[in-house]
């Protein structure tokens, strides 16, 4: 037995296989493939030692010492990625650009009798063959876009029609991000842009032509840059208008952010207000913060709503004018059958 080169398509038409990642944890952390687990020749700590007498003392002496860290490990990394292939799963070995590190493992591999596969050109080269595919946009799907003031329940409607079977494309769950100012409070760091990709990359493998749901976005949700093709999807998709009260926008909005009230959370909600100060003047934050300070939430939330969010939104509301469908999203689980009917028909 021995190893054999694998290119990123064929990768990408592999089924259900081990995909190792052999480089330190920090790398693997930044920018992965989907799916894959980390076994590192090095630790981060190593990596970086290595670095250095590369840049000091050159390649050869940065090989040697890597060396000299890594050969004590190989019985290990060999037991782990054999523990943790299933039987007759086929093996992928990668590192950043099909180099040494790859090598090596499939190297330890074959010697002791276990067949693998290399990814030719590593990471890099999988992530190539992802930009591509983002750049040719050749996802043929029926984007529905839900639009809506904030609050009306579309996230909920979203999640009820995945429930239900319908397609759906989450794109604020994939950014660990809301949307807004207040958008990532008591969700922790949003993925790297390169993890976001890979994600979505993903996440359109399960797509064909069927009608896709997706709320309307911007550009860009929290930090996270939404590709090109997804943006004309959403701008050039089918719309459906979601309505709701203010009362019960208001106390959704309340609810769905309660996890985020603890002491880390209304300072991170403190700081957040502040970046509304140019809109809003100084004097009506410090209003804010004192209601928010005594408790007044829902009050507050009603002023944010109608001072800020709901003019932001009635202008991306009217541009995306007319919609093939409107449903009330005070009752979400009336919405969502309405929607469900509605696509059903659509499609046939």
């Amino acid at each position: 037995m021995t190893w054999r080169e694998l290119t990123a398509d064929q990768l990408n038409n592999l089924k259900d296989p081990l995909l190792v990642d052999v480089r330190a944890p920090c790398e693997h952390r930044d920018e992965r493939i989907i799916g894959s687990v980390n076994v590192p020749l090095l630790s981060d700590a190593e990596r970086a030692e290595v670095g250095k007498i590369y840049a000091w003392q050159g390649e050869v002496a940065a090989r040697r010492h890597a060396l000299k860290i890594i050969a004590p490990k190989i019985p290990e990394i060999v037991e782990t990625i054999s523990g943790l292939r299933k039987q007759g799963q086929p093996l992928v070995i990668h590192c950043w650009r099909g180099g040494l590190r790859s090598e090596a493992v499939a190297s330890f591999l074959s010697v002791v009798g276990i067949d693998c596969f290399r990814l030719t050109g590593g990471y890099k080269a999988w992530r190539r063959q992802l930009l591509a595919d983002f750049q040719k946009g050749a996802y043929r799907f029926q984007p529905i876009i839900i639009h809506g003031l904030t609050g009306v329940g579309k996230t909920d409607i979203l999640r009820g029609l995945k429930e239900a079977g319908k397609s759906v494309l989450d794109l604020e769950a994939l950014a660990n991000h809301r949307g807004s100012v207040f958008g990532g409070l008591g969700l922790g760091a949003q993925p790297t842009q390169k993890n976001f990709d890979a994600a979505l990359w993903q996440a359109l493998r399960e797509f064909g032509e069927e009608p896709v749901f997706l709320e309307a976005e911007s550009r860009k949700v929290g930090r996270i840059s939404l590709p090109d093709f997804v943006v004309d999807k959403i701008e050039r998709g089918q719309g459906v208008l979601v309505t709701g009260t203010l009362e019960v926008r208001a106390r959704r909005i309340v609810d769905d952010y309660a996890l985020a009230l603890d002491e880390r959370g209304r300072a991170e909600a403190f700081q957040a207000l502040l970046c509304l100060k140019e809109r809003l003047g100084a004097r009506r934050i410090q209003e804010l913060q004192d209601m928010y300070a005594g408790g007044q939430i829902i009050e507050l939330v009603k002023i944010l709503l109608v001072e800020h969010y709901d003019p932001l939104y009635m202008r991306q509301i009217e541009r995306a004018r007319p919609f093939a469908l409107e449903v009330n999203g005070d009752d979400v689980k009336s919405a969502i059958k309405t929607l469900e009917e509605w696509a059903c028909a659509v499609r046939s």
